[in-house]
């Protein structure tokens, strides 16, 4: 274990990871405090401390007698109190999943803004999102080529920010801007629309180190859903 940080904390973070990649599933019950004891040879009180911070982060609920169970795998719980955008619609009632998935690398050129942020090459994943069955965001991602994406990962589900973590990129923060866009005839027609404009935003995700890692571009067909934000206090 790493002596420059407390106990409690490297153990929240080596459960944290075990959620995030599927070990304790959502709805399963983690090791009991006895197990973990055990597990990471620690006492009764830095495993209690790591399970709170696990539990103020959104990833366990602590239940008296019942044990502890895994209630989140996402790896925004650490972000903020936002909710994202895609657990809204799915507490609507909406069923979102994304098709067309398309992963190159490319070359950018001097004159480009990416050239400043990634330099002469990038990773660029473009999909399309359908909401209830009609096409619904047009995402374009430009990343780091040092992010891996496993061949068995590239189906359209797989989550962007997890391959971040497991290429061992933390997010820190991001940046959004909104912005009412008339995009190129092909993403209008993707969309199944006949003419703009559309609601856009350009997202910049920063690490740690608060060096850009991520720049995304979406275009909302708002004529099915209205994007939307909940935080909570």
């Amino acid at each position: 274990m790493n002596k420059n940080v407390p106990l409690y904390i490297t153990v929240m973070e080596v459960i944290k990871e075990k959620i995030i990649n599927g070990i304790y599933k959502i709805g399963d019950f983690i090791p009991t405090e006895n197990e973990l004891e055990k597990e990471f040879n620690v006492s009764k009180i830095t495993i209690r401390k790591a399970i709170e911070l696990l539990e103020g982060e959104g990833y366990v609920s602590k239940r008296s007698g019942k044990g502890t169970t895994v209630v989140s795998n996402s790896i925004f719980n650490r972000l903020s109190k936002g909710e994202s955008f895609s657990s809204i619609l799915n507490k609507e009632g909406f069923k979102l999943r994304k098709e067309k998935t398309l992963i190159e690398e490319i070359e950018i050129l001097p004159q480009d803004e990416l050239y400043n942020v990634f330099g002469n090459r990038c990773k660029k994943i473009r999909r399309l999102y359908y909401l209830d069955g009609k096409p619904y965001i047009h995402f374009v991602h430009y990343l780091p080529c040092k992010i891996k994406i496993e061949v068995s990962e590239r189906e359209n589900d797989f989550s962007i920010y997890m391959q971040m973590y497991k290429s061992g990129i933390f997010i820190n923060r991001f940046h959004d801007e909104f912005f009412i866009d008339y995009p190129e005839i092909k993403i209008i027609e993707s969309l199944d629309i006949k003419e703009g404009p559309l609601l856009g935003r350009k997202r910049i995700t920063y690490d740690k180190d608060d060096n850009i890692i991520e720049v995304s571009i979406a275009q909302y067909n708002t004529r099915i859903h209205n994007y939307v934000v909940n935080y909570y206090i």
